[in-house]
């Protein structure tokens, strides 16, 4: 039996087909095993042929690439790989493709295009070969039903809070005045839209912390996904933007092609910069500033998605004395960046992104019944 990752590729391009076929093949351990041209076919031969992965346009005739993969995750589940373009709609449609079940996504390279076809190279084998070991996650519907387990790792830190002097205390105190409720940092990467919208769908509108999203995803795909997330969960969402206030009941997602700190009178502040981890956002750098501003009333927490980028973030939170948290290996599509971090002895809760939803409401009650009440009030 073969032990090579068997693709199909279904895009109705022979130019795309041809270069995807050519870098994939190039892999000793990836074995093209057939072409669809459009989206019924890519159906019909998923269930001929049992690929390990797919990669997919989106635009083709006949069926298109969405309704291929709404067909597929229904009748034969296999990790899909979408091949998409850069502009607005590209994102509306390759981000319902996630939801639908889609694992990732690569942009569609274009002659002359600013895409660089070595860095598309590297990318496409390694996103095809992480897919292949993916647990699927068919869709948001599919995923609200398990039940309220979480485990509490009971770890020590290696390293013991850091001492902070009398003026950095008072002045933690004052911000804790301004944002009872803390700030919560959620950091992403493969399979983090699904996971993103599970948590927050389980939050209240009276929820009393500021949220910080860092979602692994390209610049032009950001405010797409904030939109879509405002339209799907009862507290608002945003792309953050330079000078914006962090403020309860408020989620704020970090936009691609920068990085985001926090400021000691907490506003956005959005810098350009290398890659950190090879990625920009980094989820590192915004968990670190916040918690050098927001000190024990910072939480984080560690979602799917491959590498080790918000390992470093978790442990800076956790030895300024903040709660830190850990998608749970059963509800990952990729168990890369959670495990790292457990790994490394930073995570106090592992659970799936509902339950971790349900701890933080727990531990956060007390402040939301305050939010509650106050909001009463001001409608008597």
């Amino acid at each position: 039996m073969s032990s090579k990752t068997r693709v199909l590729i279904a895009d109705d391009s022979k130019f795309i087909c041809s270069l995807l076929t050519s870098y994939l093949q190039s892999d000793p351990d990836i074995e093209v095993v057939a072409i669809a041209k459009n989206g019924k076919e890519a159906v019909e031969k998923v269930k001929a042929l049992r690929p390990d992965v797919i990669t997919l346009d989106l635009e083709m005739p006949i069926m298109s690439g969405l309704e291929a993969i709404d067909k597929i995750m229904a009748e034969t589940p296999t990790p899909a790989i979408v091949i998409t373009g850069v502009s607005t709609q590209d994102a509306n449609a390759t981000l319902k493709a996630i939801n639908l079940g889609a694992v990732d996504f690569i942009f569609k390279y274009v002659p002359g295009s600013n895409l660089n076809p070595k860095e598309l190279f590297r990318e496409i084998i390694v996103k095809v070969k992480a897919a292949a070991k993916t647990k699927l996650i068919r869709s948001l519907r599919n995923r609200l039903n398990d039940n309220d387990s979480y485990i509490k790792t009971n770890i020590p830190s290696k390293i013991a809070p850091i001492n902070t002097k009398l003026a950095d205390k008072q002045s933690l105190s004052e911000r804790y005045s301004l944002l009872p409720g803390g700030v919560v940092v959620i950091g992403a990467s493969t399979g983090g839209p699904i996971a993103i919208r599970e948590l927050l769908t389980e939050l209240p509108e009276t929820f009393p912390s500021a949220i910080l999203i860092i979602q692994h995803i390209p610049a032009s795909f950001t405010k797409v996904l904030a939109a879509q997330l405002n339209r799907q969960v009862s507290i608002e969402v945003k792309e953050a933007q330079e000078g914006d206030k962090l403020k309860a009941g408020q989620v704020l997602v970090a936009p691609g092609g920068f990085h985001t700190i926090i400021t000691p009178d907490s506003q956005v502040k959005l810098t350009s910069g290398v890659e950190i981890e090879s990625h920009i956002p980094s989820i590192d750098v915004t968990m670190q500033s916040v918690a050098q501003v927001y000190g024990r009333f910072t939480k984080g927490i560690l979602l799917t998605g491959m590498g080790k980028d918000g390992c470093q973030g978790l442990l800076t939170i956790r030895a300024k004395g903040g709660t830190t948290f850990a998608q749970d290996a059963e509800s990952c599509v990729i168990n890369g960046m959670p495990q790292s971090a457990i790994e490394l002895n930073v995570v106090d809760y592992i659970a799936s992104p509902k339950n971790i939803a349900a701890l933080l409401v727990k531990q956060l009650l007390p402040r939301m019944k305050s939010n509650l009440s106050t909001k009463e009030s001001e409608n008597i």
